[in-house]
């Protein structure tokens, strides 16, 4: 499973291997992490180097303090990174959003019909993916100016669902 990790704005490619190795940014590492005793205690093994995390989940948020340091970090894994970066290619500042299908799918439903206004971060297609419904969001307020798909539709990737004007 890939993942990427955001901490202070930078960016790591996190890839779980076979035996307990990690891949980040492509560089191996061997590591153990364990959960103490159903607490956010963990022990953490990192090339040899043993530590105590302490980390809380929010969302996608994880607060860890290693060695007294506390560090925010955003966790994503790829279905979700992929979802963002189609979301934030789509929010230009003017003109219209076009909503694509970030992957190919099964539209399952349009939460809008032409003419409704609909609001920034509003869920407007839900489109089945990978056995997972996936909340497609408009990047910006608007006016639905075009709807080009209906539940049951089969997608390809790239393909335009929606205009917002």
């Amino acid at each position: 499973m890939k993942y990427t990790a955001i901490i202070n704005e930078k960016s790591y490619a996190i890839e779980i291997g076979p035996n307990n190795t990690v891949l980040i940014n492509g560089e191996p590492h061997n590591a153990d992490f364990r959960n103490i005793e159903g607490t956010t205690l963990y022990s953490l093994l990192l090339d040899n180097v043993s530590w105590e995390v302490l980390a809380e989940r929010n969302g996608d948020e994880y607060r860890v303090l290693i060695d007294g340091e506390l560090h925010i970090v955003e966790v994503q894994d790829e279905r979700t990174r992929k979802l963002a970066k189609a979301t934030a290619q789509n929010a230009g500042a003017t003109g219209d959003v076009i909503v694509k299908a970030p992957m190919p799918g099964l539209v399952r439903a349009i939460n809008a019909s032409v003419g409704d206004a609909v609001a920034a971060k509003q869920g407007i297609v839900i489109l089945e993916a990978m056995k997972m419904e996936n909340e497609l969001r408009v990047p910006r307020a608007g006016v639905v100016k075009e709807i080009r798909v209906k539940p049951g539709d089969k997608v390809d990737q790239g393909q335009v669902l929606v205009i917002v004007k």
